[in-house]
């Protein structure tokens, strides 16, 4: 309980982020906020334009790369989802030398069985230095820093924060320039096919 009285009058605000943990059949929810706390909020409020979801979106806009990022930086403490490419990860030489032995023996097999056939078909799929990294989508916030690398830290939401009190394990890291996609305030903005 608080130790002082709240007058009328008086000024308040609220910036809280939420998890939707029950929703009932009148409207009402049942969330947890950042604290493991657990709050219902009625139909009124969630219909009100107060809370904005990381998932929710009425309409879609293709943007550019560059226009994409600056609607992610420029959209901090706000509940957003994200797409993106995590980092290429490099192969050893060990590791290609093996690929490439694999994929010439297929060549050839397939040649023998299939003839020129086999060889386009392999053109296309040549034995790559790097595996490609996966798509990750995110639902949570950030705070609207980016570091000398020029990634924003992001709370990922839908992760646990952990135990210690001076480390949220939550937080993750984004490369601006890897979006596909970012859906803010009811708009999910897709990255511009080239």
């Amino acid at each position: 309980m608080s130790k002082r009285t709240i007058k009328p009058g008086e000024i308040l605000s609220e910036t809280a982020f939420y998890t939707v943990k029950e929703v009932h059949g009148n409207g009402d929810i049942i969330v947890t906020d950042d604290l493991g706390v657990d709050i219902r909020l009625s139909k009124s409020y969630v219909d009100g334009e107060i809370l904005v979801s990381a998932d929710y979106f009425e309409t879609e806009e293709e943007k550019t790369a560059t226009e994409l990022a600056e609607i992610f930086i420029n959209s901090p403490r706000i509940a957003m989802s994200v797409q993106f490419y995590k980092k290429d990860t490099k192969k050893t030489k060990t590791a290609i030398k093996n690929e490439t032995a694999e994929w010439v023996a297929k060549v050839k097999e397939e040649f023998m069985r299939d003839g020129g056939s086999a060889i386009e078909k392999y053109a296309s799929m040549p034995v790559l230095d790097f595996i490609p990294g996966e798509l990750r989508t995110m639902k949570g916030r950030h705070y609207g820093g980016v570091d000398e690398f020029g990634r924003v830290h992001f709370t990922d939401m839908e992760e646990k924060k952990g135990d210690n009190p001076t480390y949220d394990a939550r937080m993750r890291q984004v490369d601006p320039r890897t979006l596909v996609s970012v859906t803010v305030n009811k708009v999910k903005y897709i990255l511009k096919k080239k």
